[in-house]
């Protein structure tokens, strides 16, 4: 792939003391009557901008992410305790501003400059469309259609992360507290004041809803890019963002939840289910040294959409495993709160080990690669285990608590679990079951101190987790929202 398909653009953000997106400067000028002017042009353009899911030399993203959204919930401990630094400043809801002394600055100008290359590509569609499109066959129709859908997903996703970092939870001031710039275009001189909260949740729902439609052109592609699937189950995270306290839930945005996880799970065609039994326990590959065998996740029915990793790396792995060799990694390690909630029937008690260089616990969902400090593990973005437990809280805020325990149940019996444990839930009880169920099946994957917070709950760490001082951040605690970063 040419590498000016794989980086378009760098952002230079200066002084945002106004939160506003101060310049944003392009490195490498895609021609929207070159590159940008084919249909293979277009095709590889996309591509190109998946690539800026992971980190590259530019900016950072996929290892922002992961670090901020797992590590500021009760899922993971420090492996060693001291100064404050880059890695561990989410951690310590320190929430800094600048560029070495955590990750925001990375993940804010890596997040801009993904927007910026997506619309870049979507002004030279738009262009396309003008001019070539109507003479050119039937198939490129249909490869453009779906280029134009996976591009207004990757903004969508990107804004979604961006909202459920910078901003409040939705449910708070009735959405109307500050959000994110939404920057539409590629224009040098649109430089937007940040909208608020309940504005960036009707673009990224908007814009959801048009890439779900795009997507249906007949063009096929394995998960590691979106589909319209991706889309529902995007949507369904979103509306369930929306929906929302658990003392106080909003019927519709939880209704809309339903309905696009069950267009995941009874309208996909058969293309994504809940692994069971041994696929199952091979459900996060690639492992270190292919003594697990785990499968290739191209294969994997359960993902919906992750990042390919196999033919490049990722640092994620050495936020949870220590290398030995090298001295380094291992960051966070498994809560002690985390681990007394399985048991050894529990299939997802076999997403540990010992590591034998520490004799510490840790996960192996993102196992590093042998005398490496990288990681070919795909970044699983979405997932059917998850949607299962979207439509669960959406119905059990819905008060459908026998719909709520199905899907519960679902989940649960597929770990190796009684169902007996679902069925005899008091239905005043169903709620926290469904959110330790979460916190259980998607340890590490991003979504820790989300579910608190956007639930009007508080994230309480045990002493014996913090350093030995119990830490209790409120739900309305100015701490949950990063401030936009001021470089």
């Amino acid at each position: 792939m040419k590498r000016s398909f794989i980086i378009f653009f760098t952002s230079i953000m200066a002084a945002a003391c106004n939160k506003q997106i101060d310049e944003i400067r392009p490195l490498i000028k895609v021609d929207q009557d070159g590159e940008l002017s084919s249909v293979a042009g277009i095709v590889e353009a996309t591509v190109g901008n998946y690539s800026m899911l992971r980190d590259n030399n530019l900016a950072s993203y996929d290892e922002p992410l992961a670090n901020i959204s797992e590590s500021r919930g009760n899922n993971v401990t420090l492996r060693i305790f001291g100064p404050i630094e880059k890695t561990t400043d989410a951690f310590f809801f320190r929430n800094s501003n600048g560029p070495s002394l955590g990750f925001s600055s990375d993940f804010y100008r890596g997040s801009y400059q993904l927007i910026i290359s997506v619309n870049t590509a979507l002004e030279g569609i738009a262009k396309f469309e003008q001019s070539g499109f109507a003479s050119a066959p039937g198939a490129d129709k249909n490869k453009v259609l779906y280029a134009k859908g996976e591009n207004i997903f990757l903004r969508a996703f990107t804004y979604f992360n961006l909202i459920r970092i910078y901003g409040k939870p939705y449910y708070q001031n009735a959405g109307n507290n500050p959000g994110v710039p939404l920057k539409k275009t590629s224009d040098l001189k649109d430089n937007p004041l940040p909208s608020t909260v309940k504005e960036v949740y009707q673009f990224i729902l908007s814009e959801l809803k048009t890439a779900a439609q795009l997507m249906k052109a007949p063009v096929i592609k394995t998960n590691s890019f979106s589909s319209t699937t991706a889309a529902w189950a995007l949507l369904s995270r979103v509306y369930l963002y929306m929906g929302g306290s658990a003392a106080n839930p909003d019927p519709a945005f939880n209704d809309a939840a339903v309905t696009y996880a069950d267009s995941v799970i009874n309208h996909s065609g058969g293309k994504y289910d809940l692994l069971q039994g041994n696929d199952y326990k091979n459900l996060f590959a690639d492992d270190q040294s292919g003594a697990i065998g785990r499968a290739k996740f191209a294969n994997n029915k359960e993902i919906i959409f992750a990042f390919d990793n196999l033919t490049g790396n990722t640092r994620i792995g050495i936020l949870y495993n220590y290398e030995p060799l090298y001295d380094r990694g291992g960051i966070f390690m498994p809560s002690s709160d985390l681990k007394q909630l399985f048991i050894p029937q529990d299939i997802r008690s076999t997403f540990f080990r010992t590591n034998s260089a520490t004799g510490l616990i840790e996960t192996t969902k993102y196992l590093v690669l042998f005398q490496q400090l990288l990681t070919r593990v795909p970044n699983i973005y979405f997932r059917t285990g998850e949607v299962y437990l979207n439509r669960a809280e959406a119905y059990a805020k819905l008060n459908n608590i026998a719909m709520a325990k199905a899907d519960l149940k679902a989940i649960h019996t597929r770990a190796g679990l009684p169902a007996s444990d679902i069925d005899n839930l008091a239905n005043q009880d169903v709620m926290a079951a469904i959110l330790k169920e979460r916190r259980m099946e998607l340890a590490f994957e991003g979504h820790a101190g989300y579910d608190y917070f956007r639930n009007g709950l508080p994230m309480t760490r045990l002493a014996i987790d913090n350093n030995g001082t119990a830490l209790t951040i409120q739900p309305d605690d100015p701490k949950v929202v990063f401030t936009i970063p001021n470089n």
